[in-house]
């Protein structure tokens, strides 16, 4: 019972790593550009420290309205541009694959097959987008690929003007950009200062007290052998 629940316990930790380390729907221009509400795009993104081929993998909605065959490989921790109808959805971009049909503006829930069918990311917005504005035609970005897809606090509209296809989502410059300007540009050599100093005296104390220890040792050697010769 107890090599059971090991090995129970293993499967599950295993499975949740796979799950969370999956290749993943990243970006989603469901409401088009400003050229055209037609121009729709998604991203899909590898976070894996090796390629991923897509050959056989289907991306579709949960009606199967929208079924994308995919194919092709998706570098390591890179992304993968899938444009609708042409490439000039992003005239400046080229995409990695092109697909035929359209999303709903009023939601839909996606899912990413790989080549044997099987789940490997979903985004449920059947319900509504969990972000993106189709006045400003800013996309619904993920903010970590390692939390579920279905979760809508991980979404959020881009902060980018017509969002970020094939790069770093705004989210993430957005953090780097806050670790950058939180760290001083001249460093503060004062704590370092203190901390030299605080050290010195310690060792100077330390110091002090042991040569206090070995005069006491001596002199209580000295009493010793001068009652001795008495």
């Amino acid at each position: 019972m107890k090599g059971f629940l090991i090995i129970f316990l293993l499967f599950f930790t295993f499975a949740f790593a796979f799950r969370a380390q999956a290749v993943v729907i990243n970006e989603i221009a469901w409401m088009g550009t400003q050229t055209s509400y037609n121009d729709e795009w998604l991203e899909l993104y590898n976070p894996f420290e090796y390629p991923v081929s897509l050959d056989g993998w289907v991306l579709k909605t949960e009606d199967d309205d929208l079924r994308i065959n995919l194919k092709g490989r998706i570098r390591a921790k890179s992304y993968f541009l899938l444009e609708r109808t042409d490439d000039t959805s992003l005239p400046d971009i080229p995409a990695d694959l092109i697909y035929k049909g359209g999303l709903s503006n009023q939601g839909e829930h996606l899912s990413l097959l790989n080549n044997n069918g099987k789940i490997i990311d979903e985004v449920d917005c059947s319900l509504g987008w969990f972000a993106g504005r189709n006045e400003t035609k800013k996309s619904m970005e993920r903010k970590n690929p390692e939390i579920d897809g279905c979760d809508p606090s991980n979404w959020k509209t881009s902060s980018e003007k017509g969002g970020t296809p094939g790069a770093q989502n705004s989210e993430e410059k957005e953090v780097l950009e806050k670790q950058i300007t939180s760290t001083p540009k001249n460093k503060d050599y004062s704590d370092f200062s203190s901390i030299l100093i605080s050290g010195i005296a310690l060792s100077s104390f330390s110091s002090m007290l042991a040569m206090s220890f070995v005069l006491k040792i001596k002199q209580k050697k000295d009493n010793i052998k001068n009652n001795t010769k008495v």
